[in-house]
């Protein structure tokens, strides 16, 4: 019942989406579970393409942004973002491939999907890592996080600072890291002062 109550309206958002062949998954499933304002709402799915067709022929949802990586949509004042980059086959799938378990759940086609540490680490405002694809953008979300007041320990800390150190990281190259880019490549995180 809990579950429903938080994700209420996160059900009514995807039962209005353009197509069923994709799941709400990430942030905007913490922010529902936590009552945080929602900055933007994730689409996956096993075939981006087809998702941002259907996005782009549904009239109710206007494009702004588009590039390889993500489409921007809005409809009633809340964006939409089409992950292109990263086709998943399952929610399961998506969620494992997430950084830290306080985003690790999705709503579709499979109804409810999480990590058995989401609840509890959110409720403890516990950042855990689960996986570190880009540790250097995993270190940039974890201060984000820390600003929200969730807490890496020392563990879970060394585990990303690993993960930086073992990873060689070619500092000109944007596909480097998913860190922010400006638009000549530049990455707007230099490496520590």
């Amino acid at each position: 019942m809990a579950t429903i109550q938080a994700f209420g309206k996160i059900a009514s958002i995807y039962n209005d989406l353009p197509t069923k062949s994709c799941w709400i998954a990430g942030g905007s499933m913490r922010s529902f579970l936590t009552g945080d304002r929602v900055k933007d709402i994730d689409i996956f799915s096993a075939d981006p393409q087809n998702t941002l067709d259907a996005f782009k022929a549904d009239t109710r949802f206007s494009k702004s942004v588009e590039n390889e990586f993500i489409a921007h949509f809005y409809k009633d004042n809340l964006r939409y973002e089409v992950i292109k980059k990263y086709p998943f086959e399952s929610q399961r799938q998506t969620i494992e491939n997430f950084d830290f378990t306080i985003i690790c759940a999705a709503w579709g086609p499979e109804g409810l999907t999480v990590d058995d540490r989401f609840y509890v680490d959110n409720a403890q405002k516990r950042l855990v890592v689960k996986s570190l694809p880009k540790p250097l953008s995993s270190m940039k979300r974890a201060l984000k996080y820390a600003h929200k007041g969730y807490y890496l320990c020392p563990v879970n800390l060394s585990k990303i600072l690993r993960a930086i150190q073992e990873n060689h990281i070619d500092w000109n190259a944007p596909d480097q890291n998913e860190i922010d880019f400006y638009p000549d490549g530049t990455p707007t995180f230099r490496g520590l002062d």
